[in-house]
């Protein structure tokens, strides 16, 4: 092994010479990066407050967490409802129209003298909607009416939003509750 020992002396030698010479590899083109697309806002962005009212983030993240593909396709204005209501497709065939009220009062106010099934004019079935309503769900400021959907559709729409208005959020507390003493027996 003492023989050997020059050998690779020089060798490594010369490989650490003819690397000091090399030319600079050539090069690479630049990486581009195209404009990443905006995320809709969730119920944890600060864009979409949890004040205990529905905002149109919140009946998304709570269709979407429901099982169901929910997607904005306009806003739809109706003579008989004072705002412009978003318009959105969930799933296949369903859509529904959602209304955000500044509370729940003004929501009633609005629709007092509206057939509460179906946001529709008395005695009338269809009003101006598009096609004939198949319900209205209301739930704290908001009202949302469905359209050809199936029953299947409807309950799991109808369970996803009667769960309740979206919570306040509550600052943890600021000292940690502690529980008493166990005690084996």
């Amino acid at each position: 092994m003492p023989r050997l020992l020059p050998f690779f002396l020089s060798g490594a030698a010369a490989v650490l010479c003819a690397c000091a010479d090399a030319p600079e590899p050539a090069a690479k083109a630049p990486v581009t990066y195209s404009t990443p697309v905006p995320r809709p806002a969730t119920p944890s962005d600060s864009l979409c407050p949890r004040d205990g009212l529905w905002r149109a983030c919140h009946l998304e993240d709570r269709i979407n967490k429901s099982g169901m593909m929910i997607k904005v396709l306009d806003t739809l204005r109706v003579t008989h409802v004072d705002l412009p209501g978003t318009r959105y497709k969930i799933g296949k065939t369903a859509k529904l129209v959602a209304y955000f009220f500044p509370d729940s009062l003004a929501g009633a106010r609005a629709t007092a003298s509206l057939d509460k099934l179906r946001l529709t004019p008395p005695r009338d079935s269809i009003g101006q909607w598009p096609t004939a309503p198949f319900e209205a769900i209301r739930s704290a400021n908001m009202i949302a009416v469905l359209f050809e959907v199936t029953a299947a559709q409807a309950e799991r729409v109808r369970l996803a939003l009667t769960a309740g208005a979206p919570q306040k959020f509550s600052a943890p507390a600021q000292t940690p509750q502690m529980l008493p003493p166990a005690t084996a027996r």
